[in-house]
């Protein structure tokens, strides 16, 4: 299971970059979004549509694949 959790599974940034940066150091999966006030690192589970004024600018897999494995259980069934 991935360090995110629901109470630290989004995290402010100025960048893009900087998020893609911290999110590969920590070897995180998941998202960056581009928000109306900068940009947030989101983890696999993000519901698409939970910020409405987000646009997802990068996708981010780790060594772990959660990312394709949060694809996956999220169309099953």
């Amino acid at each position: 299971m991935s360090e995110w959790n629901y109470t630290s599974c989004a995290k402010p940034f100025d960048s893009a970059q900087s998020a893609i940066n911290f999110m590969k150091s920590k070897d995180f999966a998941g998202y960056v979004l581009r928000r109306d006030s900068g940009y947030t690192a989101v983890c696999p589970s993000y519901p698409e549509g939970y910020y409405p004024d987000a646009v997802a600018v990068e996708s981010i897999e780790n060594t772990k694949g959660e990312l394709e494995a949060a694809k996956i259980s999220s169309t099953c069934c």
